[in-house]
């Protein structure tokens, strides 16, 4: 028994008596299975402590051909998952923690390791999964120009099999992501792998199908994440849609940096094919044709389309993820193109309805026909349809003078990617009309250089990388795809005329977009117009003067309202942030704002829109609103801006003290003769006499009411307190002597109102609402009076803000050229 033996725990003699336990077992049973799992379990614990103390465990190891023995275990239970998992989890741990080099090439040779690897395994069983999944990736760890022949084999110095990648992308779909991020590990090992021949079987038939079927599986996925758009949108208060739609957006991301690594991993091949699949299979016949002019957007998804949305969203994606020059000036290019020629694809027959997207086979059979079946002639080309002819750079400049802001902002965005991208050619940029105005005057002054040279020479001059042959998509230069006329100066300033009129209307939009949305439109404008090259036009500050006193007089609304009181604060918090944002595009780095739904104002049904917590909310985005014109036309004429907002601070004449200095509940005070008596009751049935005081700060308020604690000494306590502004002040109409107060919510107004695709409520906000004090007075004049000296408090208070944010009222914030 266990308990008797006198072996030391970490000896050559328990390694012993633990094999001799292992070579005695010859059918596995339920009976015997617990024990079987601790002696294999033990034995891999001291091989990893042999391997690091003693080298004559590993030695005994060999010795004793312990892995033979494992295989043979494994055999024999095959209907007994825990011991196939326990064989898994040891061989997993003892390959990624023994360190001796010999140790790894014994446990790797002898072919036992791939025995394990294309042993039947029963794999409806999720944990056995797990730990084989596991066992495959710890392999792969290991993986390099030496210890790669231990897992192939060959034939005529050419690999025919090597089960440790086939095995492991059979599960590249599987339905748990912990798997499928495995799997892209360890195939991502074995493309790094320095060997000409691994490389050439990876990319050969039929082991090649593995790139189509991950773009086909990519194309999948994004029908499944345009649905679940659409679900969300229809219960945008679900919680449990809303995770479903985040898991399927980091899936995505997921796959698209999967893919980018691929293609930077180094095998010119690899990055050839990839670049063709994403191209034929998911940008050229879903993602193009899925930008549709405006007024046929709203059309419901079909099996050849998905949502405007959704395909502006994974092009922004595909190009803040991949950085390969050929695939996005391939995207570029395409995007720029009237008709669909040079498609190497004829997606027609990717879209007939016999390939819907569910119907894609796992082996990508019906994509693999379709290449094949392309005929090779010219005629494959012909000129499309008049429904397949779409300028997708117009289209994306109607999508920034359309009403929805979503995809204004998914447009914006996308401009914003392919200016990021450094692969992308700048020519590119130029004829899509976004090139930065320092750079076109590079090419501007290029020209006048060299004389009387073409464009298309400038061009050459202008981005070398033009002479480059591209080795991936297009054969020929992409730009012969475009046609010298689409890369003429005079058609790229036309372009860049369009884009820029396009941007100042959408700054200038009334009622206007979302904050963040005139920060990424504005700046996209800087980059346009540096203020130092070229001054925005008389016609186009004229507009964003109109559309700033347009906000000033939603702002003035503000003022009377009842969060005036913090009006100077969110100036100052949301200068800074705006400010930031016109330095530098706020692209977040998965972008899924702009598929996330947007909370209403009047979320609840039970609050009303004159609500302090939706005045609040309409107060933070009139805030944003007047920030970023104000500072827009500061920029666009003077090039600067201050760190802080150009506020007023109050003279010392103005500055009102109160000499009490806390207004915390418990505190106690001196009553002075401007406490107003009266009683209250927030409990029914009890009744108190208090005394009402007016507290004003700078530009805060406080309305107190105080209970007695003595009465010789005229001291008190603060039971309550409550803001100011927001109290609305009035008497009752059928009881005179009564004073009813209104006491805004608890909660300022976040930071994130006004932001796209964020929620604008707290979900505890949501549901408070405003509370109210009914205040009696010994006589109808005592009420009266109170109400007046309440409504003069908030006068004076408001004359202190409205003097604090003076300069963004006056006529003369009103900037000229």
């Amino acid at each position: 028994m266990w308990f008797w033996r006198s072996r030391e725990r970490f000896s050559m003699a328990e390694l012993m008596y633990l094999n001799d336990q292992l070579q005695r077992t010859t059918v596995v049973t339920d009976s015997n299975k617990d024990y079987l799992v601790e002696t294999i379990r033990s034995m891999s614990e001291l091989l990893i402590w042999g391997d690091q103390h003693d080298p004559a465990f590993f030695d005994f190891f060999m010795e004793k051909q312990v892995m033979a023995t494992f295989v043979r275990i494994l055999r024999s239970s095959s209907k007994i998952t825990t011991v196939a998992v326990q064989l898994l989890q040891t061989l997993s741990i003892m390959i990624q923690n023994i360190r001796s080099e010999h140790a790894i090439y014994y446990l790797f040779s002898n072919e036992y390791i791939n025995h394990l690897i294309t042993f039947p395994f029963d794999f409806h069983h999720e944990e056995l999964v797990a730990y084989y999944i596991v066992f495959l990736r710890t392999i792969s760890m290991k993986l390099d120009r030496n210890t790669v022949s231990f897992f192939i084999k060959t034939n005529n110095e050419e690999v025919v099999s090597f089960p440790l990648y086939t095995e492991a992308v059979k599960f590249f779909h599987h339905e748990e992501g912990m798997v499928r991020i495995a799997v892209r590990t360890i195939t991502l090992s074995v493309y790094n792998v320095d060997d000409e021949c691994i490389r050439m079987f990876v990319t050969n038939p039929p082991v090649v199908d593995y790139f189509s079927d991950l773009i086909i599986f990519l194309r999948k996925q994004s029908f499944a994440l345009d649905r679940l758009v659409a679900e969300v949108s229809r219960s945008p208060d679900s919680g449990q849609m809303q995770g479903r739609l985040e898991g399927a957006i980091a899936e995505i991301g997921d796959l698209l940096y999967y893919c980018n690594d691929i293609i930077n991993s180094g095998v010119p091949a690899l990055r050839s094919i990839m670049t063709k699949h994403i191209m034929n299979i998911l940008v050229l016949p879903l993602l193009l044709p899925s930008l549709r002019p405006v007024e046929i957007s709203a059309i419901a998804p079909s099996d050849e389309h998905i949502s405007t949305l959704t395909s502006l969203y994974l092009l922004l994606r595909l190009l803040h993820i991949v950085d390969h020059k050929a695939l996005v000036n391939s995207i570029g290019a395409s995007l720029l193109r009237t008709d669909h020629q040079a498609v190497p694809l004829d997606h027609r027959q990717l879209h007939n309805s016999e390939c819907s997207p569910d119907q894609f086979g796992e082996d990508g059979s019906i994509v693999r026909e379709a290449i094949a079946a392309r005929p090779e002639s010219d005629d494959s080309t012909a000129a499309p349809s008049a429904s397949e002819a779409l300028d997708g750079r117009k289209i994306l400049l109607s999508y920034l003078l359309c009403n929805d802001d979503k995809l204004v902002m998914a447009s914006l965005c996308l401009s914003v990617s392919f200016l990021q991208n450094e692969a992308l050619d700048e020519s590119l940029l130029d004829a899509l009309g976004i090139l930065p105005r320092r750079k076109r005057h590079k090419k501007l002054l290029l020209q006048q250089l060299i004389g009387d040279k073409s464009d298309k020479e400038v061009d050459r001059l202008f981005s070398p990388s033009l002479d480059r042959p591209h080795d991936d998509f297009m054969s020929d230069h992409w730009e012969n795809h475009l046609g010298d006329d689409l890369l003429s100066g005079s058609v790229t300033l036309k372009h860049r005329s369009q884009m820029l009129e396009a941007l100042i209307r959408l700054m200038c939009r009334r009622p206007p977009p979302y904050a963040e949305v005139l920060w990424q439109a504005g700046w996209l404008l800087r980059q346009l117009l540096p203020y130092q090259e070229h001054k925005i036009s008389d016609a186009h500050m004229s507009l964003l003067n109109d559309a700033y006193i347009a906000a000033q007089q939603d702002f003035c609304v503000e003022l009377t309202d009842c969060w005036s009181d913090i009006l100077p604060a969110v100036i100052t918090e949301e200068w800074k942030i705006c400010r930031k944002a016109l330095d530098t595009p706020m692209l977040q780095k998965d972008a899924s704002f702009v598929l996330m739904p947007s909370t209403q104002t009047n979320t609840g049904e039970n609050l009303p829109l004159n609500s302090s917590i939706h005045v609040g909310e309409r107060m933070r985005a009139s805030v944003k609103i007047m920030m970023v014109l104000y500072q827009m036309r500061i920029l666009l004429v003077e090039g600067t801006l201050s760190e802080k907002p150009p506020l007023v601070e109050l003279p010392e004449e103005i500055r009102v003290q109160h000499p009490i200095t806390s207004t915390a509940v418990g505190t106690e005070v001196d009553i002075s003769d401007d406490a107003m008596p009266c009683r209250v009751a927030f409990e029914r049935g009890k009744e108190r006499q208090v005394h009402l005081l007016v507290v004003l700060g700078e530009t805060t308020g406080s309305l107190l009411l105080i209970e007695d604690i003595s009465i010789k000494k005229r001291r008190g306590m603060i039971r309550v307190t409550a803001p100011l502004v927001g109290s609305d002040p009035r008497v009752d109409e059928k009881h005179a002597t009564w004073l009813h107060l209104r006491i805004r919510s608890p909660h300022q107004p976040l930071a994130d109102v006004g932001k796209l695709g964020l929620s604008k409520t707290s979900p505890r906000a949501r549901h408070l609402v405003d509370g109210r004090w009914i205040l009696a007075f010994d006589d109808p004049e005592a009420c009266k009076h109170a109400c007046l000296f309440i409504q003069e408090q908030l006068a004076v208070q408001r004359h202190a803000v409205n003097l604090i944010v003076s300069p963004f009222l006056a006529t003369d914030a009103v900037v000229h050229q």
